[in-house]
């Protein structure tokens, strides 16, 4: 895929001096506004520069956010809510076939009419050109058919495979106009999309500003027009939340994003505070059978050594709870799910079993070997998410300590890159989420990377078997069926479920609405 304001005049002007290069100085939070109260500029902190901004191949979280400014997908899918049309006007489902019925006033930012073959050619696009993206196997169906009708404006979706959530799933896929496709390429650098916005200027790094596409219509919430929405929207990178938070007060920022402790430093009388989606903390295991990790004693050691009642409340600045499911607080969907029971419980003493029993035998540093090779995992984590999700990761580390592992912290603010590559690491503490337990299906199946998408190396056929015996029933009547699949990714110790906490955007004088993963909508800025 979810803070007092500093007030003393050195320590803005400080703050002010240092975001010069970025942002510049005053103004954020003034300026014009449109004719409903919302600031004709927006400017935004994102954490880390998101690099190429083709919208197929970046599943970052800020390339996704920065992405649905300028591509829509034929659904939206606020929190909370039922998927509502975007690029579709209607559409129907069934667990093999989808057919979407796309809106008579469609229009790419160079102007030209969004055609059902379009939509086509963006799938075509992932299925042949770009294989490699995160996309496939979770918004694109393996081996799926599409056809289209221009003349009908349909675009109908057949697997063989059933799917619960077939058109959740594939409505999601972020649709590039025709002049992306003639030269992918030229994604990484400009939008070629059908959303209300469009990239006018970038410098890597620093900041990235979109402006408003005053023909856009397909979108708009009922009774919104394009000119209530804000004229420009500037994305600056701010790796740091305290420094956000600064520049919010300073006036540099109008609109933040921000976690953990870094929340108890907003004036919430002055600035508008809206849940951003929920942040799932969860330990992820490479199982890669070169890797340690690649054995499930090992991953079920690892799980027992950790004591969730305490990582929980580190990792979130004691502002989470303990998560029952890898299914988000806030999910419209399967959301009683509840895994708690096939979780590992914490138990040292056995955890030091099974590393004695599968051969890693204690040295008198206490460090495990086996063959003459060491104990060692990499723990990989987003380096950009804050202190509490680094006091977190110290903290799994110091209790993998304690049971013989030489538990090594390698931080990374382009973590994901690191895992989509097949890279250097064991155990991964993110906030990687899905909106479906059937997206889990496609990040936790299919070609491990770097030619497919199943980055842990997961291959539990139990898992496989039970998830497309719950894919073969439709909606929410699939959900029961699914809740065994997730024991299932338990009891492998696939995924070990930490805390969740809340992401909470803050503003002052309007507000915006969020998808389930907790990125704004472009669509649904409202004076407050």
């Amino acid at each position: 895929m979810q803070r007092k304001m500093v007030t003393a005049t050195a320590a803005t002007a400080g703050i002010c001096a240092m975001a010069m290069a970025l942002a510049g100085c005053g103004g954020g939070q003034g300026g014009d506004v449109t004719a409903t109260g919302v600031p004709e500029t927006v400017n935004y902190a994102i954490q880390s520069d998101p690099g190429k901004l083709n919208p197929i191949t970046n599943a970052t979280g800020d390339g996704v956010q920065l992405s649905t400014l300028a591509y829509e997908s034929l659904l939206s899918m606020p929190a909370g809510s039922e998927p509502t049309g975007n690029i579709a006007k209607e559409w129907k489902a069934t667990t093999t076939e989808a057919t979407f019925t796309l809106k008579d006033d469609v229009v790419c930012s160079d102007g030209t009419a969004l055609k059902a073959s379009d939509v086509k050619a963006t799938f075509d696009y992932v299925i042949k050109d770009a294989s490699d993206s995160q996309y496939n196997g979770v918004y694109v169906p393996e081996g799926v058919e599409i056809t289209a009708d221009d003349s009908a404006k349909t675009v109908t979706f057949k697997t063989s495979t059933p799917q619960s959530f077939l058109a959740e799933e594939v409505g999601q896929l972020p649709i590039v106009c025709p002049a992306g496709l003639k030269d992918p390429s030229a994604m990484d650098s400009k939008t070629f999309g059908t959303g209300p916005y469009s990239l006018e200027s970038a410098s890597a790094g620093q900041k990235y500003t979109y402006v408003r596409n005053d023909s856009y219509k397909s979108g708009l919430p009922e009774g919104t027009k394009i000119t209530d929405l804000p004229k420009t929207i500037v994305a600056t990178v701010v790796t740091d939340q305290s420094t956000q938070t600064n520049m919010l007060g300073s006036g540099d920022l109008n609109l933040v994003k921000l976690s953990g402790s870094d929340q108890d430093r907003i004036d919430t009388s002055t600035y508008k505070g809206t849940k951003g989606g929920s942040m799932p903390m969860s330990l992820f295991f490479n199982q890669n059978t070169a890797r340690p990790t690649g054995t499930l004693e090992v991953r079920q050691a690892i799980a027992e050594a950790i004591d969730r009642s305490k990582v929980g409340p580190a990792i979130t600045s004691g502002k989470g709870e303990l998560m029952k499911s890898i299914m988000p607080a806030g999910s419209s969907i399967c959301s009683d799910s509840d895994s708690s029971a096939s979780m590992a419980k914490t138990n040292v003493k056995d955890a030091k079993k099974l590393l004695d029993d599968a051969g890693w035998k204690a040295g008198s540093d206490g460090v495990r070997s086996k063959d003459g090779k060491k104990l060692t995992v990499k723990i990989l984590y987003n380096s950009t998410a804050g202190s509490a999700v680094a006091a977190g990761v110290e903290l799994v580390q110091k209790e993998l300590k304690a049971v013989g592992f030489d538990a090594q912290i390698t931080p990374s603010d382009q973590y994901t890159n690191v895992i989509f590559s097949g890279g250097d690491w064991d155990l991964l503490i993110s906030s990687i989420s899905a909106t479906t337990p059937a997206e889990w299906y496609g990040i936790f199946s299919g070609d491990v990377v770097p030619d497919g998408g199943n980055w842990t190396y997961n291959a539990d056929k139990t898992y496989f078997r039970l998830a497309d015996e719950a894919a073969s029933q439709a909606g929410e009547d699939s959900c029961p069926a699914w809740q065994k699949a997730e024991d299932q990714l338990m009891k492998n110790v696939t995924v070990l479920p930490l805390a969740q906490s809340w992401d909470m955007y803050y503003s002052k004088g309007f507000t915006v609405g969020t998808d389930p993963t907790g990125n704004f909508l472009p669509t649904t800025f409202k004076a407050a």
